[in-house]
């Protein structure tokens, strides 16, 4: 079939939700602390006073394009890592 209306194609511009090096935010990585401290402390109080053995998540891709990266915030921190943006703020490391 032939397209009816051509410029309802992409211009090569903003194609992207979201650019994958600039998640985490800080601000998603501030949040994400708070959420983690919560699950921690309730898993812990629930199990004894214990860490947890295994937590699952799930990352979805609309999630994190909503909170800047918070659900992968919340993986870092679990993990027990940070994200280490560089000078132009891109994420391509943790400590």
């Amino acid at each position: 079939a032939p397209i009816r209306n051509p410029k309802v194609l992409p211009s090569g511009r903003n194609i992207h939700a979201l650019d994958p090096q600039a998640i985490p935010t800080a601000a998603a990585c501030k949040n994400a602390e708070g959420v983690v401290e919560r699950l921690i402390a309730r898993e812990k109080e629930q199990n004894g006073g214990k860490y947890p053995e295994s937590i699952a998540l799930v990352l979805w891709g609309t999630d994190n394009i909503k909170t800047y990266g918070e659900s992968l915030a919340q993986v870092l921190l679990i993990a027990g890592v940070r994200p280490k943006p560089d000078a132009l703020g891109r994420v391509n490391k943790v400590e």
